[in-house]
């Protein structure tokens, strides 16, 4: 098993334990070290405790002259209470932010004003499931990458396999191809699953069965929720594991 399977499995288990049904997972791809300083800035304003208006901090972050800073923190208030209105308003400020810096914050804004607010109307815990890539309803994202066996290029008809039985296996896998790329020797997979399956049999059983005709991709391959690695960082990769 690796740590990714090993991580999820925990996952499953502990939110079956608790009997724990509703989680929330960020749809848009805002990194680790974003997603964690924002709730440290959360936390903190909760323990500032200090008391503050809800229309005024909504005319704050709509106003042009207010600065980004300010915004930051109205973002985070607002995010903070069980209020219909200020889950709208940073619902509409995230749909066209004024300020390109806070896209990220926005929409980490926007998924703890909708924990806060299913907390308060349901009565029931909420948990909030983080990674780099996020996800989309009660699916995660992860990404994908495989190599041939020795690096060697993928002749038309390997692609042709690989993209048959990637395609088959993942779609028994009930999960959703968002980008399948093809490349010289390698291909890589953008695409979303089901929390509770382990999209990662069907990925080594699709390995498997392209390696019944020619034994040509590597067995081993990357699949992570952290980030989508660029081309020069999957070339610096690939020549780090040939040497």
């Amino acid at each position: 098993m690796s740590g990714q399977d090993d991580l999820l499995a925990k996952l499953r288990q502990t939110l079956n334990e608790q009997g724990i049904d509703s989680f929330h997972i960020l749809e848009e791809l805002v990194p680790i070290e974003e997603q964690m300083a924002y709730f440290r800035y959360f936390d903190q304003l909760r323990k500032e405790n200090r008391p503050f208006v809800r229309d005024e901090e909504v005319a704050i972050l709509f106003s042009p002259e207010a600065p980004v800073e300010r915004k930051r923190r109205s973002l985070t208030l607002l995010a903070s209470i069980p209020d219909v209105g200020a889950y709208r308003s940073i619902e509409t400020y995230h749909s066209s932010p004024a300020e390109p810096e806070l896209t990220n914050w926005s929409a980490m804004a926007l998924v703890s004003s909708r924990i806060v607010l299913s907390s308060d109307l349901s009565g029931q815990q909420q948990v909030y499931i983080s990674t780099g890539l996020g996800g989309q309803e009660k699916k995660l994202r992860f990404f994908a990458l495989f190599t041939t066996r020795e690096r060697q290029e993928l002749s038309p008809l390997q692609k042709e396999i690989v993209e048959r039985e990637f395609r088959f296996q993942l779609q028994k896998a009930d999960a959703v191809i968002e980008r399948f790329e093809l490349k010289n020797n390698y291909f890589t997979i953008l695409l979303l699953f089901s929390f509770d399956r382990d999209v990662h049999l069907n990925l080594r059983a699709a390995v498997k069965e392209c390696n019944q005709y020619g034994n040509f991709l590597d067995p081993g391959f990357l699949f992570t929720n952290v980030k989508v690695l660029s081309e020069q960082e999957i070339e610096q990769l690939l020549e780090k594991r040939q040497s």
